[in-house]
């Protein structure tokens, strides 16, 4: 017996379809790509929402006004940009994209409107770098962060080498 040639032809004769592809929710594309020569990738670590060092706390719930959460966001994604600035020796014109953004959340159970909340660090990226394409982006509910801080914020990052 023949095997399918194609990837979509194997997973239909395994039984499954692949559906339509995702909508976006908020600020975000569905995927990132990019091919640039001359480039390294920066994975940026988690950055929790502090300001001055002091955490910014807080737990998103169901039906409450969603901007302190979002403005807890910025902030980390503020520091995430900081921590990316290190690593372009200070020198964030070196970015060429960012293709990846993920976010982690203080929530109680019934919350659900995540990417809304996460649009607050998407908001930053996009005045950072005002005609970059959007990154991927995943936002993750969880019960606890450091120092009870409300959101934390990673990034990944393509910057020009060093001249």
């Amino acid at each position: 017996m023949k095997r399918p040639s194609t990837v979509e032809a194997r997973l239909t004769a395994a039984g499954w379809r692949l559906p339509d592809p995702p909508v976006p929710r908020g600020g975000y594309a569905p995927f990132h790509e990019m091919a640039l020569p001359g480039a390294i990738l920066v994975h940026v670590s988690g950055q929790a929402s502090r300001l001055d060092g002091v955490p910014i706390v807080g737990v998103c719930r169901k039906g409450a006004d969603l901007e302190p959460a979002r403005q807890a966001c910025a902030q980390a994604a503020l520091s995430a940009l900081a921590a990316l600035r290190l690593a372009c020796d200070g020198d964030l014109g070196r970015v060429r994209a960012v293709p990846q953004l993920r976010g982690y959340l203080r929530t109680d159970a019934n919350f659900g409107e995540h990417s809304a909340v996460l649009d607050g660090a998407s908001q930053v990226l996009q005045a950072a770098f005002a005609g970059m394409p959007r990154p991927a982006r995943t936002a993750i509910g969880v019960s606890s962060l450091p120092g009870g801080c409300w959101a934390e914020v990673e990034l990944s990052a393509l910057v020009d080498k060093p001249a």
